[in-house]
Parts: C-alpha cells; structure tokens; sequence
C-alpha cells in the first residue's frame, strides 16, 4: 500500500474519477446550486508557492485518514459557497456535516477513506494549511467545481500531520503579530469580588470542550446502529422451509423510507443512497422517542 503522501496520487485521482458523479452530487445537495466535479492536476505541495493566492476567506475541510488528513480548500470568491456557510443554522450544520462524510467516502481510495470530519469557515485558507502541518512528501489535486460550465476551483491537499489544528488563529498573521508587540495596557486594580456572579441555570454548552469530564466519556461510547430495510413476522413452519433462493415477501414498498434503530429504539427514518461503491442511508427525518405517561389515579376513599 503507498504511503499517505504524493505516491497516493494516482489512487486519489483513480478515487476521484470513479466516485466523480456521486461527489457532484454532494456538493450541490450541500452548496444548494447545480455543481459538476472535473479532475484538473495533481502534483507535489509547495506552501510557498502553491499557497500564494490562497490567502483568502473560505471552506475549509478535514478528512481524518487515522493520524493523519487530507484537506479540501474552497475560497468564497469562487462563488461556490452559500450566503450563510460561515454562519449556519441547524440546517446548514446537517448540510455541511454530511457534504463531509460524503467526501471522505468518495475522494479518497477506500485505504485511506475517512471516517472522522471537521468543516468549519476560516478567515485565512493558506493559513489553515499552514496550521494542518503537511507532512513528507505532500501533495496537492485541483478539484474543478463547475457551475453552469464555469469551471471553480477549489484544493485538496495531504497528508496533514496536526489535522486539529486546521481551525486555529495563524499566530504568524499580521494581526496576531502587532497584537503580540503591541504594549498591554495597565489595568486599575480593583478589589475582588465577594462572591462569584451568578449564572443562568441552564447555560447552552456551545462545543464539546466545554462539556464536562463525564459527558465527554459518555459520547465515545460506541453504540451499534441498525437500518432495517422490512419487518414481518412468519410461522415457525415457513421458516423451517427456507432455503437457499427463497424469496420472503415482504407489505413494505420499495419506495418506502427506512428505518434507524439504536439499540432498538428507531431514532430517524431515511432513503437508501450509493456513496462509490458502498451503501449509505440518507436521513430524512427525526422520530422522536415515545413519550410514556403513568395515569394517577385517585384512591378511594375508605369509610
């Protein structure tokens, strides 16, 4: 197997080439617009100057390939991005959430396919790369995002050996610069506080670093998860009768939605769709669990 660096570029583009529709196709459903995916060249990564021109607001995406990533550069000039990429609503989150799982099934050979992601808007494309820090021998494949015939480009570009870094302010940004040379002010002192001030009860915790120790240990619980395609029930005498090239029939439409059991409990219902060479489900809506209520009954009086 090659190494995860330039001597994958014929298996990444072999990948790309394969799986080009299916990726299309993500990319529209994501970025809301008609989008086709052509290949353009493929070479060895130099940040100085591969990186020039690319020092510009935009999408950034992380495919986690183990310890390492590849990473996909969209800039927002393209004209490929939506009005609210930097700042999606739940929606738009989904949206984004899945254009990455997407794309780590379909851009990269399945040795190398990605099950972790990260997309997230950065003020400076050039700069998260910089972050991401490419390892040996990197390389870099031009993705033609085409809209209406016009071709857009955007980049992916691997290995890159600190992929949690991606998001971080560049510290060698001017601005980080000036901030850091600039003199800090003198603050007055002031007395402390008697008491800490209060906090709302029931604060939002808006990432996962600000969860507690506990929370953090229970969502790395791995749980297994079930689409069921049909369901019936037969007697214990026709399933003694199966055999190989028995066809079960089953009530369930073809075109009915299936179901998304955890641990037996259906959590959503979705639509079959083909990612490459492999089976996905698409989820379409949400289901709720059951509520359960206990009536309270009076109880009656004894006299």
């Amino acid at each position: 197997m090659p190494a995860f660096n330039i001597e994958a570029l014929s298996e990444v583009i072999s990948a790309c080439e394969a799986t080009a529709v299916e990726a299309s196709d993500a990319f529209s459903r994501a970025f809301d617009q008609k989008i086709q995916l052509q290949l353009g060249e493929g070479s060895p990564l130099s940040l100085e100057t591969d990186l020039a021109d690319w020092k510009v607001t935009g999408l950034a995406i992380v495919l986690n390939v183990e310890s390492q990533a590849a990473l996909i550069l969209i800039p927002q000039q393209s004209g490929l991005l939506p009005d609210w990429y930097a700042t999606p609503d739940p929606t738009g989150e989904s949206k984004l959430a899945t254009l990455g799982q997407e794309l780590g099934m379909t851009l990269l050979p399945e040795e190398f396919m990605a099950m972790e992601f990260q997309v997230q808007a950065v003020e400076d494309l050039a700069a998260a790369c910089r972050n991401g820090t490419p390892g040996d021998s990197p390389a870099k494949l031009s993705l033609q995002l085409e809209i209406d015939g016009v071709p857009r480009e955007a980049l992916m570009l691997w290995p890159m050996t600190k992929p949690a870094s991606v998001f971080q302010a560049d510290e060698t940004s001017p601005d980080a610069a000036s901030a850091e040379m600039a003199p800090t002010p003198t603050k007055p002192a002031t007395a402390p506080p008697t008491s800490p001030p209060p906090q709302a009860p029931h604060s939002r915790i808006s990432s996962y670093n600000e969860l507690p120790g506990f929370s953090r240990s229970l969502l790395q619980i791995e749980v297994p998860i079930r689409v069921i395609l049909a369901a019936k029930k037969m007697k214990v005498n026709d399933i003694i009768n199966v055999g190989v090239g028995t066809i079960i029939q089953f009530d369930k439409s073809c075109e009915d939605t299936l179901d998304v059991e955890i641990g037996r409990q259906k959590i959503a219902e979705g639509e079959a769709v083909k990612i490459g060479d492999k089976f996905g489900v698409r989820v379409t809506s949400i289901t709720m669990p059951e509520e359960r209520y206990i009536a309270l009954k009076a109880r009656r009086r004894v006299r």
